[in-house]
């Protein structure tokens, strides 16, 4: 995505750095009803779905368009969150998150102003990479992170994924037991929220505009 886009005007240079997410499952289709002849309306949610309704074929199509855009492998892209950690156990931790994404890699680099997480101040996520620093608390994957920072999995509409009229994320959980809530924005979500075991998150997005491919990620 080439256009710029500027959420809050007046963000300072020094915070202008860091970032992460990804996650996925599930057919989409509306349910059927049972062979032992229970009406329809009569018939429960699987036992492993979160979620009791599933989205329109209008809406899981949007889905599917709003995902190729996200996940696309052009893509490349920098933002700025404010962040909120709250864990379980512990002081409150704020500060400011940037995020670099390159979406022919699939890697996601991140640096904060401060730890926000327990976990230093900057780290790598990819498809690959199983383990790593993180910026939320709780047992996130590194591709659960990223698919929460890009708002949407590179996966079919689920269960687990509960969209809006428009076929956008606007929550998600997962197998691990943690709830993420997005507000959808232009290019990434403009308010995430993440709620597990470890304690709940919030990142405020700040700015968003592409990467271009001269700029290097500051050093932590």
């Amino acid at each position: 995505m080439t256009a710029t886009l500027a959420l809050r005007a007046g963000v300072s240079v020094f915070v202008s750095v860091f970032f992460c997410l990804e996650s996925g499952c599930g057919s989409g289709r509306p349910p059927t009803a049972p062979s032992d002849g229970t009406p329809p309306s009569r018939a429960a949610a699987p036992p492993s779905s979160p979620f009791t309704e599933n989205p329109s074929s209008s809406s899981s199509e949007a889905y599917d368009r709003f995902r190729a855009r996200a996940w696309d492998p052009t893509r490349r892209f920098k933002a700025l969150f404010n962040a909120e950690v709250s864990p379980k156990v512990g002081a409150i931790a704020r500060g400011y998150l940037s995020v670099w994404w390159d979406g022919a890699a699939g890697t996601l680099q991140w640096r904060s102003s401060a730890p926000i997480a327990g976990s230093g101040r900057g780290g790598l996520l990819g498809k690959g990479i199983r383990e790593g620093a993180s910026i939320f608390p709780g047992k996130l994957a590194p591709s659960d992170l990223i698919a929460c920072l890009l708002g949407v999995p590179d996966a079919p509409a689920s269960p687990s994924i509960r969209l809006d009229e428009q076929g956008r994320v606007v929550e998600m959980r997962f197998a691990s037991g943690e709830r993420v809530t997005f507000q959808p924005g232009d290019g990434v979500p403009r308010r995430i929220e993440a709620n597990g075991s470890g304690g709940r998150a919030i990142l405020t997005l700040e700015s968003y505009s592409a990467w271009p491919e001269s700029e290097r990620v500051p050093t932590p």
